[in-house]
């Protein structure tokens, strides 16, 4: 499965979300990988950021993660820098569709 969100980042918190996604916690990325993620990728436009994702299930990721601690204290320390986050309860509007694959 391959998914993509869209989320946003505060203005001038650029750089923070960079230094944070370069030393990710090993035990984040232990529980994507438990979960079923095989692939995550993160763009960055501006304060626009572009998620792409290859699991399994993407629905039963989200929900595993949404009660995992560690994730909850990663979302923590994501949380002030994010004007528009992740929406872990699978209803928010942050997936995008598929318009084209080669």
């Amino acid at each position: 499965m391959k998914v993509g969100l869209h989320t946003r980042l505060k203005p001038g918190t650029e750089e923070r979300y960079e230094e944070y996604h370069r030393n990710v916690w090993p035990e984040v990325l232990a529980a994507n990988r438990r979960v079923g993620v095989t692939k995550y990728v993160i763009f960055r436009d501006g304060l626009d950021l572009f998620h792409y994702i290859e699991c399994a299930d993407f629905d039963h990721a989200l929900t595993e993660l949404a009660n995992d601690p560690v994730n909850l204290r990663w979302q923590a320390e994501m949380a002030p820098m994010m004007a528009a986050a992740t929406d872990f309860s699978g209803k928010g509007s942050d997936r995008m569709p598929v318009i084209f694959e080669l």
